[in-house]
């Protein structure tokens, strides 16, 4: 009897095991049902950031959320390689995926620590895990990363699995995969890095926060310590190695490279192309290479320009007042606020190197300051005399509390060190555009869209439709040469009274000056900006008509049909009235603008490439050469002086609204075109007597001048259609006869044909 209990008790206990075992296969059959293909891994891609290029295959901008360069493993230096598997699965090469004797090490060190202090996973666990699955400390998760980790062993090489996980994972400072963790710590390649410093990226993937080290450079250099252990143990260096690696101190590069350094403005015209051109979705994390025609260099120049330029305008329109202030009675006890408040300033302001400083005491002459890192300081009347009250009667500051009160806060730069002056500086409220193009190609070198991309993304050079004044008579005398004007015909330059559609309304146009100059030839007119002749001209030849060509100029706006078109009362964009200006050195065609030649998808195949546009017919080449003519006079003679300090043939237009809310200049050399606008985002006048000529062009001559040398002399193309003739300077006819005082003009001997 107690046999046969027995035999039956074991019968029972036997088919228990077989029951629990057939009910773990099929647990662990149903989850691999609910598991990817591992399939999908041979070919994987990883998310990696779009790349923008410059013309010169330098870095604009990485795009996406995520900083990652995959390299094949042969682009690894092994010491990377061999620290990633002593310190994480050193039975890598033995095991099939799952580590049984990993997995009984680990719960026998963490049962004799009392905590757990070693993980079982191997690296195609880990890789799987991060792939695949979420972080959840589950049954069901470890049971599936098992199973995965199988799977994916037995179909794919030990190779792939480390190029995977070393490409893949987090390493801490921005960085996943090793190459951009050696160039967020090290600035330099994977297939560089030394045996400390594989060392020490190897040990972060453990705990990115935990061992950063710019952030705990102790625990770092512990943890990378242990890492140069587990290789000597596990053989892989010797003690000697082992010894001279330890012993090497942690040097890393003080900051990552930024990923959009310059052309924010520039970045995001790019990024709506690949949006609205290429219907790209999410062209930031695609990993896709972008190239354009932007020059880095030029750009940073131009950015440079634009920026002083706002700076010296703001300077000379007068001071506008605190950044803010403070209990006046005790200025000092709030310095906790001020240094907040400095933390928090936007990094254009840091980089302007400007500091926050609050004043304690004001005088005529001079005020003190105390600086948020407790430096003191004086403000004195004679080193800022430009800090005049805007709205004051003064030209220049006299007495230091018409501006500044105690308790104000606000931004200094240092002047003198050891006699701690400081000059006041405050942050422009004027915005700008500024745009630099090939001409013939229509390529654009640099993009400038406001005074910083950090402080406002607002593209003005692209986005903003500003009043464009007499930028755009050269549009019109284009249109008056193609008819039966010529370069000396006569207009007369007087009052004009024009009724409006209101009743009783009368429009009473004036030039600049409210003076009015009798007979002005159209060259001259031109030159000096005579709104009266002009609008004279405008009317002769029709307003329907100076709109067709303004068409084919390439503005797109809506423009009225009535006279003030003719003298700048219509809109258009920096970038449209730039590459109108460009139709003058390319001898009377105009090309769309160029500025992505190439998009590569991830794997280097080409979705996209851009040649030139294909010349558009505008006006006549004869009329192209002789407005070039015109607008040389301009800078020659007329309100483009200032772009004389160019030691090349240049051609322009100024720019200025009646009420001073718009001031331009777009000038061109033969192979290069650019052009400025400035003005309040609110439509704020800038000033009085603020023109294209002192507001505008200034920020021309500053970058044209910088970047006139990376361009080859060139002259202005001719038209075989155009002759010069002898002209009188007194009658201003076309003469044979003989005279002293004569010039030569351009005409036009094919406009008959």
């Amino acid at each position: 009897m107690a046999k046969k209990i027995a035999l039956i008790t074991a019968g029972v206990f036997l088919l228990g095991i077989i029951a629990a075992g057939g009910g773990v296969l099929g647990y662990i059959y149903k989850l691999s049902k609910e598991l990817p293909s591992v399939e999908d891994l041979k070919n994987f891609e990883y998310p990696q950031p779009t790349i923008i290029y410059d013309r010169n295959g330098e870095t604009i901008a990485e795009l996406g959320s995520e900083r990652r360069y995959p390299v094949p493993v042969d682009n690894m230096t092994e010491h990377i390689i061999n620290a990633i598997v002593a310190v994480e699965d050193a039975r890598f090469y033995e095991h099939g995926g799952v580590d049984l004797m990993g997995i009984l090490r680990a719960f026998i060190t963490n049962m004799k620590a009392g905590r757990v202090v070693e993980g079982g996973s191997t690296l195609t666990q880990q890789l799987v895990k991060e792939i695949y699955l979420t972080r959840e400390r589950k049954l069901r998760r470890k049971v599936k990363e098992a199973i995965l980790a199988y799977k994916l062993d037995n179909y794919i090489s030990k190779e792939k699995i480390l190029e995977l996980y070393l490409n893949y994972v987090y390493f801490g400072r921005g960085a996943y995969g090793v190459e951009a963790a050696a160039v967020n710590y090290f600035g330099k390649s994977a297939d560089n890095l030394t045996l400390p410093e594989a060392a020490m990226i190897a040990g972060l993937p453990k705990s990115p926060g935990r061992y950063p080290p710019h952030i705990n450079p102790e625990r770092a250099l512990q943890r990378r310590d242990h890492v140069l252990y587990r290789m000597f143990e596990t053989g892989y260096i010797t003690e000697e190695e082992y010894n001279k690696a330890t012993d090497t101190p942690i040097e890393i590069v003080e900051s990552i490279p930024p990923k959009n350094a310059a052309a924010g403005y520039f970045t995001d015209f790019v990024i709506k192309y690949l949006k609205d051109q290429l219907d790209i979705e999410d062209p930031e994390n695609t990993g896709m290479k972008v190239y354009t025609t932007l020059d880095l260099e030029m750009q940073a120049i131009a950015e440079t320009a634009a920026k002083n330029n706002l700076i010296r305008i703001t300077k000379e329109l007068g001071y506008t007042g605190p950044v803010t202030s403070v209990d006046a009675d005790k200025p000092t006890a709030d310095m906790e606020s001020v240094q907040k408040a400095l933390e928090e300033d936007q990094q254009y302001i840091i980089d302007l190197g400007y500091q926050r400083a609050v004043v304690t005491d004001s005088e005529k002459n001079s005020a003190s300051i105390l600086l948020a890192d407790g430096t003191a300081g004086t403000i004195r009347a004679r080193d800022n005399r430009w800090a005049k009250p805007r709205e004051g009667r003064y030209s220049r500051l006299t007495d230091v509390r018409t501006i500044l009160d105690t308790g104000d806060v606000v931004y200094v730069t240092l002047l003198d060190e050891e006699k701690e002056r400081y000059s006041l500086e405050q942050i422009p409220e004027l915005e700008t555009g500024l745009i630099s193009a090939d001409p013939a190609t229509g390529e654009i070198y640099a993009m400038v869209g406001g005074f910083d991309y950090r402080k406002s993304m607002f593209n003005r050079s692209v986005q903003a439709k500003r009043q464009v004044g007499s930028l755009f008579k050269p549009i019109v005398y284009s249109t008056a040469l193609e008819t039966e004007y010529e370069i000396n015909t006569e207009v007369f330059d007087a009052p004009v009274v024009k009724a409006m559609e209101e009743e009783g309304e009368y429009w009473k146009p004036e030039n600049y000056s409210g003076k009015f100059f009798g007979l002005t030839t159209l060259k001259e007119a031109l030159t000096k900006s005579r709104n009266i002749v002009t609008i004279k001209v405008a009317e002769d030849i029709g307003i329907g008509n100076i709109l067709r060509y303004a068409q084919r100029f390439g503005l797109t706006e809506k423009l009225e049909r009535d006279l003030s078109t003719s003298i700048g009362s219509g809109t258009a964009p920096l970038i449209e009235m730039v590459f109108a200006f460009s139709v003058f050195p390319n001898l009377g065609h105009r090309v769309e603008p160029l500025y992505v030649t190439k998009v590569e998808d991830i794997n280097g195949e080409v979705i996209a490439e851009n040649e030139p546009s294909e010349p558009i017919e505008t006006i006549r080449p004869a009329t192209a050469q002789i407005m070039t003519d015109m607008m040389r006079n301009v800078v020659e003679h007329g309100t483009g002086r200032r772009a004389k300090v160019i030691p090349r043939p240049i051609g322009g237009k100024t720019g200025t609204t009646n009420d001073f809310k718009d001031t331009w200049f777009v000038g061109y050399m033969p192979n290069l075109v650019n052009g400025v606008w400035v003005g309040f985002d609110d439509f704020r006048k800038i000033g009085n007597v603020r023109t294209g000529s002192n507001t505008a062009l200034p920020a021309w001559v500053e970058y044209t001048k910088n970047v006139t040398d990376m361009f080859e002399y060139a002259l202005f193309p001719v038209s075989d259609d155009v002759v010069y003739k002898k002209i009188d300077t007194d009658t201003r006819k076309i003469t044979d006869s003989f005279s002293r005082n004569f010039h030569f003009e351009p005409f036009d001997t094919g406009k008959a044909n």
